[in-house]
């Protein structure tokens, strides 16, 4: 299990409550929805960074979220539940029994805690960083379920509340210790809300990829707010993903990397690039097409642009791309172009679009610029994400492939991976 950027969890781990971080955050984006549809639009033929050719695509729809001076903020108001399923399989919808509530002290339970604690974290970096008032935009209360199942050896958004399982000890510790498997749970709600990916094949690989990013991105941010900023801490930084809680006993693994695809335990099947990019059938077994290994691309491409812009532009790009320009059906081809123009959109001429586009290239996908969502185009996208979450998704799945976790199928697990255990 690698150590990665953990340096909260020790203060987690007694069960104290976590302090909001403040200090030296950038005033977060506005980040309204568009009132009019978009302006006619024409995409230019060829993109040329860092000229000073005039840029149409810069009259968007949303209000562009311009970076401006640091000050310090006041974060919004948390509203947290924080339940137990006494290691029972709840059926879907249930909670459990409540521990604790919002401004209420730690248990001494300390899955509930961590669920607790993190959730806190993850919404102030929504809030800070990226102006947005819980996963619905609206202050939408954090439900969280610690202790679910008996070594249950997975956690996962229901699309109410989140779900963590104790792990069985052997391949999973509690995964609610982990901020960045709690991020990313959480941003599955975002998503949901906002892109509403579906989660199969190529978008379903975004919907999965989206939610590393913002977990890394959150885990980062909160071990150091400042430093989360710059590039040169990116490049220090692991890009782990999972590494706390993943196989207790070995060192120096993680359920991903997203700085390099295919290396985070032995047998790691996820590629870097389109080269290698594995087509899988969309069923269980097949992973839905392969949502948690194609995913390592586009994470590959959002490890290289925080690596050239810091991790805080790295967030903003994502999520502008995320909340105003991807849409259920959105290939990969998709999210280079909308990061692509989420950049330009965000910081004009400065060097931030070309780091996306350079950093597309290098996984083997070429981006243009393209027009923002319009009015009718969110508003539709709106009710596909109601409709879904009114029916629920039969794909939906944990931040660990089934093959992984399930007993009937750790036979097709890599090999190397549990030798030894």
């Amino acid at each position: 299990m690698g150590q990665g950027l953990v340096a909260p969890i020790a203060a987690r781990n007694t069960g104290i409550a976590l302090p909001s971080v403040k200090q030296g955050l950038s005033t977060p984006p506005a980040l309204a929805t568009p009132a009019t549809p978009a302006p006619a639009f024409t995409p230019a033929p060829a993109l040329k960074l860092g000229s000073s050719q005039p840029t149409s695509f810069v009259a968007a729809a949303s209000k562009a979220l311009a970076p401006t001076a640091a000050t310090e903020l006041t974060p919004g108001v948390v509203n947290r539940e924080t339940y137990t399923a006494k290691n029972k399989e709840l059926p879907d919808g249930e909670l459990g029994t409540i521990i604790r509530k919002e401004g209420q002290g730690p248990s001494g339970d300390k899955a509930v805690d961590w669920a607790h604690d993190n959730a806190g974290v993850v919404y102030d970096f929504y809030k800070n960083v990226l102006n947005r008032d819980s996963l619905d935009g609206q202050g939408m209360v954090l439900k969280s379920t610690a202790h679910f199942g008996k070594s249950f050896n997975n956690a996962y958004w229901d699309g109410t509340h989140m779900t963590y399982g104790d792990g069985d000890g052997r391949v999973f510790t509690s995964f609610s210790q982990a901020l960045d498997v709690v991020g990313h749970e959480m941003t599955h709600g975002v998503t949901e809300r906002t892109s509403g990916l579906n989660y199969e094949n190529q978008p379903g690989a975004l919907n999965e990829s989206w939610s590393d990013v913002m977990g890394e991105l959150i885990e980062q941010w909160h071990a150091d707010p400042n430093g989360f900023k710059t590039p040169e801490y990116e490049q220090k930084s692991d890009w782990l993903i999972g590494e706390q809680i993943f196989t207790p006993d070995k060192a120096g693994d993680a359920l991903r990397s997203m700085k390099n695809p295919g290396t985070a335990y032995s047998g790691d099947p996820q590629p870097a690039d389109m080269a290698h990019y594995k087509r899988l059938p969309n069923t269980q077994d097949g992973d839905w097409g392969g949502v948690h290994t194609n995913s390592g691309i586009p994470n590959k491409a959002a490890e290289l642009v925080a690596t050239k812009l810091g991790g805080e532009k790295t967030a903003q790009i994502w999520y502008k791309a995320m909340t105003g320009y991807l849409k259920p059906s959105s290939q990969f081809t998709d999210a280079a172009n909308a990061t692509l123009s989420a950049a330009r959109d965000l910081f004009k001429d400065g060097p931030e679009a070309q780091a996306v586009k350079d950093a597309w290239d290098a996984v083997g996908l070429k981006s243009k610029l393209v027009n923002p969502l319009t009015q009718r185009q969110l508003d539709n996208r709106a009710r596909v994400a109601a409709d879904n979450l009114a029916k629920g998704d039969p794909h939906r799945g944990g931040i660990v492939p089934d093959w992984l976790v399930n007993p009937s199928t750790q036979g097709a697990a890599p090999k190397g991976l549990f030798a030894g255990k």
